[in-house]
């Protein structure tokens, strides 16, 4: 719990609209590198007959995984190691920190500063640490590749539903705030 209430402190220190609106621009340019030409995805769906990167399958099997791995060949394991990996050493921190500023700045609005509801802003970092497990999970796979670590993919797949439901809940907990922030503005 005391890690959940420093978190919790140091978000409430640094929180702002301008860091806010930083963290959006960046969003926007980490989700135009994961998506545009120069990213390799449309490449690796093509190899893998439609089925997007890993990252981005809620859950999946630990054959399923390997099979798409085969599908990937050479070429596309290391386009996923040198070209995908690497940007998503960013993503997860710079999503926690969009997501976790977004709840602070509508909470302190909604909420009393005391309240239990302001430490739900700490949830986009349980994202953020399943997202680094899964990443971590899935290069070390690929490395080892073609000897399997089936116990690995399942704990990777662990890793990115909790990514997913983490990620989900912060995005609830902002429709929250706004829903309430509407609410109090209507009643005044």
């Amino acid at each position: 719990m005391k890690l959940l209430n420093n978190l919790n402190k140091r978000i409430q220190q640094i929180a702002s609209v301008r860091l806010w609106l930083l963290l959006t621009l960046i969003m926007f340019g980490l989700g135009y590198a994961m998506t545009s030409s120069i990213s390799p995805s449309a490449e690796l769906m093509s190899l893998a007959g439609g089925r997007n990167v890993p990252d981005t399958q809620f859950w999946r099997s630990a054959d399923s995984l390997y099979s798409q791995l085969t599908d990937y060949g050479a070429h596309g394991r290391r386009l996923y190691l040198t070209r995908v990996s690497p940007v998503d050493l960013f993503i997860p921190l710079a999503q926690a920190l969009f997501l976790s500023v977004a709840i602070t700045l509508l909470f302190r609005q909604v909420f009393q500063p005391d309240s239990a509801w302001q430490l739900l802003n700490t949830l986009p970092f349980a994202a953020m640490v399943g997202d680094y497990l899964e990443n971590a999970s899935i290069v070390s796979i690929i490395v080892a590749y073609p000897n399997r670590l089936d116990a690995l993919a399942l704990a990777a797949a662990f890793f990115t539903a909790l990514k997913f439901i983490a990620s989900l809940a912060s995005i609830g907990l902002i429709i929250l705030g706004v829903v309430i922030w509407l609410m109090n503005k209507g009643k005044k």
